[in-house]
């Protein structure tokens, strides 16, 4: 394990990317109950290292996985150097990152959250609302917070709202139905 206290989350949000948190451990042999942010807690397997991020920030530890296995909507790991209750006790609340590199390739049409991260968002008519500042997921589809010109949009992502990404030429149009960008307002 690797430790590095002077990482700062800037620096994290440029080659990590965060997938969960540490919940609490995990019977006696410092196992670690982890919630992931994907709906696909199995992914987890293919993670040879994480990053642990302090629950306040201050700090982070690499650490090797010994072993992970689906627990439900949960995934439970071991950790290389963590081998007692005590130890997994510490974790939790810890963020958990690991290399984009790392990340499963999407199919066509499909992106990672923080690839929408500070694109343009514009109407099909041109108006520009602003930046995606940050996405978040509800029970019936992912939410798109656009914050621009004084107003914060929350957009659904949803096929027929969405209209095209162009990630690489850094915009997002929309086609907003009647009543959804007035009632961000």
């Amino acid at each position: 394990m690797d430790r590095n206290t002077d990482r700062r989350n800037s620096e994290l949000q440029d080659d990590l990317g965060l997938i969960g948190e540490v919940v609490k451990p995990h019977g006696i042999r410092g196992e670690i109950k982890v919630f992931l942010y994907s709906e696909q807690p199995g992914n987890l397997q293919q993670y040879k290292k994480i990053v642990l991020q302090e629950p306040m920030g201050s700090g982070t530890e690499t650490y090797n996985v010994i072993k992970s296995r689906e627990q439900g909507k949960f995934a439970l790991l071991q950790l290389e150097g963590v081998g007692t209750r005590e130890g997994s006790e510490a974790l939790q609340g810890s963020k958990i990152w690991v290399n984009k590199s790392d990340f499963p390739t999407l199919d066509s049409g499909e992106y990672y959250w923080h690839q929408l991260k500070g694109l343009v968002v514009m109407t099909e008519t041109g108006q520009e609302l602003g930046r995606v500042t940050k996405l978040f997921n509800t029970t019936a589809h992912d939410i798109m917070v656009v914050t621009g010109a004084g107003h914060e949009f929350m957009i659904p992502v949803q096929e027929d709202i969405i209209r095209e990404i162009d990630v690489q030429g850094g915009k997002v149009i929309i086609s907003p139905p009647p009543g959804l960008l007035e009632i961000n307002k």
